[in-house]
């Protein structure tokens, strides 16, 4: 892989991980978004499965965000595990050549 894409690569999961975080707390420590709990999670596991599962973790942990809900004990372990198995997946493969 050449650097210019490594570095896209990066800047999107940089990215993709702010905008996690800031979701949380524009919905804890201001009334910007009105979106109700079950549909805010939900776009949660959206931007989790794209890529920003270490920002919505640690936007929960920092800010304090519902930790009771399935969310965080269901399906974002899961979306990790998931992502984690297909890196390991594309650098075994990767070594292979």
């Amino acid at each position: 892989m050449n650097s210019v894409l490594i570095n896209v690569i990066v800047g999107y999961f940089v990215i993709i991980n702010i905008i996690g975080i800031s979701l949380i707390w524009l919905k804890k420590r201001t009334k910007f978004i009105k979106l109700e709990e079950k549909k805010l999670n939900i776009v949660l596991v959206i931007l989790s499965a794209i890529g920003g599962f270490i920002g919505v973790l640690v936007g929960n942990e920092m800010i304090g965000y519902d930790y009771e809900s399935k969310l965080f004990k269901r399906w974002i372990p899961l979306i990790i595990f998931i992502e984690v198995c297909i890196a390991i997946y594309i650098i075994y493969t990767r070594m292979q050549y």
